[in-house]
């Protein structure tokens, strides 16, 4: 017995998900302290700020992680790794000194210019915990997990020792990256090199990784499109886009497994698996955020009642308008991983357009009607399209039925039992 469970929690599969539904669930504790703390307001204020962070971090890593994969793939740790590594810690030394000028433009808000110092922080942190899930995935997801609880426990100490304010709700955001940095960073263990073949392999990650970087910008916009769109509205205040973003946050986590599993997919594409195992993983990510969704949607009114209070008894509608498609971006973020480890990132980009479009639309329609609803409605649509989108695009590919990406098949007990360290 002892002996089948050293191997099922050596499991990458297996430890990943044990990892992130821990991980979730201090995301839920640190969420719902968060959201007490700073009241719907400021919550709106981060949530903005959050949006244009992200949208940023993206750009300026200019899909160099997402290259990585290929390039290790192709050529073997030991001739891209620390090369790679002192490539990204030199270029963000220069991107955080640009930042910090930036922060002396008055002219522009304050908000605008705290998601500019941030977007540094939040890009590099994005690159190394990416590197280190390739590398070693299991120490990864142990650190995010152990991050998470310091991270609560920093909230929680706000809460009990300081009044809200501004500061302190930019602190929450910077805590968790900045330590995340540090963290893999140390688990990574880079030997630091400066060489002439630094300036190839920049090119070389560039030229690569311009696709994966506007695919993986068009995922965000599909995602965080909403909230930058809603500050555009007089009549949006900030408590709403707070509300309205927690509805939405609670609905992403309904694919917390396909997140979940499309890391490590991508560790083992890396590696040398194939279309037969994303299309495995890609049924079991379907019915577990099926799952997920029902559980949401049953006890989601509750669950905001009690958490976080009355403050945000509006974010159930959001949640439930959203969730229908939510359930099918779990299409999107497995086969897009294929596409990107297998060199066909431009029809990540192809096919997210379509998706990104319809949400744009869809909020400039919706949002002067129904308000927040009216873009949970449009992220809800966009999500849909954008899952079977990629859906149908994999089925046509590899002559694979549509019954066999949703159904439970006989092979899926065999790949269980494998999971489960049973065979």
């Amino acid at each position: 017995m002892s002996n089948r469970l050293v191997k099922l929690i050596k499991n990458e599969y297996v430890f990943s998900i044990i990892s992130r539904v821990f991980s979730v669930l201090i995301s839920l504790v640190q969420s719902v302290i968060v959201a007490r703390y700073l009241g719907a307001s400021l919550q709106g204020v981060n949530s903005y700020i959050t949006s244009i962070t992200n949208i940023g971090a993206i750009v300026i890593t200019f899909g160099m992680h997402q290259a990585y994969p290929y390039f290790r793939k192709k050529y073997g740790k030991e001739a891209v790794f620390n090369e790679y590594m002192s490539l990204i810690m030199l270029l963000y030394l220069v991107y955080i000194s640009i930042a910090a000028v930036f922060m002396l433009f008055k002219p522009v808000s304050i908000e605008v210019r705290v998601a500019v110092l941030l977007i540094p922080v939040f890009g590099y942190s994005k690159i190394v915990a990416y590197i280190c899930l390739i590398e070693r995935p299991n120490l990864r997801n142990f650190w995010w997990t152990m991050v998470g609880l310091l991270d609560v426990v920093y909230v929680f100490l706000l809460m009990k020792f300081t009044e809200r304010s501004f500061i302190y709700a930019v602190s929450i955001l910077l805590f968790a990256e900045l330590l995340k940095s540090v963290v893999y960073t140390i688990a990574l263990k880079p030997k630091i090199t400066i060489s002439k073949n630094m300036a190839k392999l920049a090119y070389e990650l560039v030229k690569y990784g311009f696709f994966p970087m506007m695919a993986l910008l068009m995922t965000t916009l599909n995602y965080k499109v909403d909230v930058l769109m809603l500050k555009q509205y007089s009549y949006i205040s900030s408590a709403m886009i707070g509300v309205y973003s927690l509805g939405i946050q609670m609905a992403e986590r309904i694919i917390m497994i396909p997140d979940t599993l499309k890391g490590v997919l991508v560790s083992r594409l890396s590696k040398g698996s194939d279309e037969h195992e994303v299309a495995s993983v890609c049924r079991l990510a379907f019915w577990a955020s099926g799952v997920t969704c029902l559980a949401f949607l049953i006890l989601g009114k509750f669950v905001i009642q009690i958490l976080y209070g009355s403050e945000y008894e509006g974010a159930y509608m959001p949640l439930m308008i959203c969730s229908f498609g939510t359930i099918a971006i779990s299409y999107f973020k497995l086969i897009a991983q294929y596409n990107i480890v297998n060199k066909k990132q431009i029809l990540n980009v192809e096919m997210l357009s379509i998706a990104v479009l319809t949400d744009v639309i869809l909020n400039l329609l919706f949002i002067p009607i129904w308000g927040i609803n009216g873009a949970a409605l449009a992220t809800g649509i966009g999500n849909l399209v954008c899952g079977v989108t990629f859906l149908i695009w994999f089925c046509n590919k590899f002559n694979i039925s549509y019954g066999e990406m949703t159904l439970p098949q006989k092979s899926d007990i065999a790949f269980l039992k494998k999971l489960l360290g049973k065979q």
